[in-house]
């Protein structure tokens, strides 16, 4: 497989890993607090191209850490042959947060990444310090560490991935209806997209969509994510996922991506266990200089 077409296909394939994470009910009529509402969830899912059904595969869980302080853990690899041809790249991901707005929105602490390929890590770990009004993102790449900050401007709150979705499906950003679109705010970084936008399809699109769709179960809500087109690796930069009333997502595809077409994803399991899984990750004594490295 050319280097090139590889790199485009797992871009597609780890920009689809996240949209599985955990999803609760919206924030209608479910328990006091967004943490509360995801508390112990454990979701699976399997990735697979044309007529391969399962090329990776990825679990996520979410659980209070106390004193008003959440974890979540992720983590997506491939398997078989792909597996094989990537050397069975694994990514991890975690996020501690903690709560504003009486418990009822999530605000990102601590974002660590561990992308394994092989032998080979390549971590980040971003510090988001409101008091000083500052992010601090550290990656570790080749031997090399680069340390960047980013200032947060007064009244502006930048979510990392697993908070947005969880504060999306929660509710926080707007109740999830059809023709709605929200803008989430990311770090802004020279290499990423400072913003994710989500448009929820109209009544109309929605129907006539399920309505070609094989399998029409649980699919309620269609959205659609918009990225830039050179990280999904696709003609349009756009992923769609179908999610379930109360905001589970159900099925997911990363449209038209360059020589592989559609890959897709679809959720296996999605259940509540008060034993969190336990990741195996490299250790990160490597960021213990940089002073990023502390007690979690």
């Amino acid at each position: 497989m050319p280097s090139v077409k590889r790199k485009l296909f797992f871009s597609a394939l780890v920009i689809l890993l996240p949209l599985f994470w955990p999803g609760a009910a919206s924030a209608e009529g479910i328990g006091d607090s967004i943490g509360e509402s995801f508390q112990g969830e454990v979701l699976k899912y399997d990735i697979g191209f044309w007529i391969f059904d399962r090329v990776g595969e990825g679990v996520a869980t979410f659980r209070s850490l106390g004193h008003g302080k959440y974890a979540a853990f992720h983590e997506g690899r491939t398997l078989g042959f792909v597996g094989w041809i990537s050397r069975h790249r694994r990514d991890v991901y975690r996020s501690t947060m903690a709560t504003i707005n009486n418990g009822r929105r999530l605000i990102p602490l601590r974002f660590e990444e561990d992308v394994i390929i092989g032998p080979k890590v390549r971590k980040r770990i971003t510090l988001y310090d409101y008091a000083a009004r500052k992010v601090t993102i550290e990656t570790q790449k080749e031997g090399k560490i680069i340390r960047e900050e980013v200032e947060i401007p007064f009244g502006m709150i930048y979510d990392d991935p697993m908070t947005a979705f969880y504060n999306f499906r929660f509710g926080v950003y707007g109740k999830v209806e059809p023709g709605k679109e929200f803008i989430i705010r990311t770090v802004p970084r020279e290499e990423s997209r400072k913003t994710i936008r989500l448009t929820v399809a109209s009544k109309e699109e929605e129907e006539r969509r399920r309505a070609a769709e094989v399998e029409k179960e649980g699919k309620d809500l269609l959205i659609k994510v918009h990225l830039d087109k050179e990280l999904v690796g696709s003609l349009h930069g756009e992923v769609e996922v179908w999610f379930r009333k109360d905001v589970i997502p159900m099925t997911g595809v990363a449209k038209d991506v360059f020589f592989y077409g559609d890959i897709k994803g679809q959720l296996t399991y999605q259940g509540f266990s008060n034993s969190p899984e336990k990741f195996d990750v490299p250790s990160a004594s490597e960021f213990k200089d940089s002073g990023l490295i502390g007690s979690r």
